[in-house]
């Protein structure tokens, strides 16, 4: 996998959030998921500005010729809402 096949940070936020939502919900609701996760991110110039690239590393081990490996840490939650009455 080259730098420029990895795709937009949105992209993998998305993936991951498509993932937890598609897990069996066994009566249970969940009200927020937090990642932490190892990166392997670059930044380039896209047309409306700097844009994010990133995805999971691409190996188990690291050698002194790979990029250092990031971390991706993200707690996404819900706002409160009222019941309906």
């Amino acid at each position: 996998m080259t730098d420029t096949a990895r795709r937009p940070l949105e992209d993998l936020i998305g993936e991951l959030l498509d993932g937890v939502t598609a897990l069996p919900a066994a009566g249970l609701r969940a009200t927020s998921v937090a990642f932490d996760l190892p990166i392997e991110a670059t930044v380039e110039s896209g047309p409306a500005g700097p844009m994010v690239r990133a995805d999971v590393p691409r190996t188990r081990t690291r050698t002194w010729f790979d990029r250092p490996v990031g971390r991706l840490s993200l707690h996404i939650g819900t706002l409160p809402v009222e019941e309906a009455r």
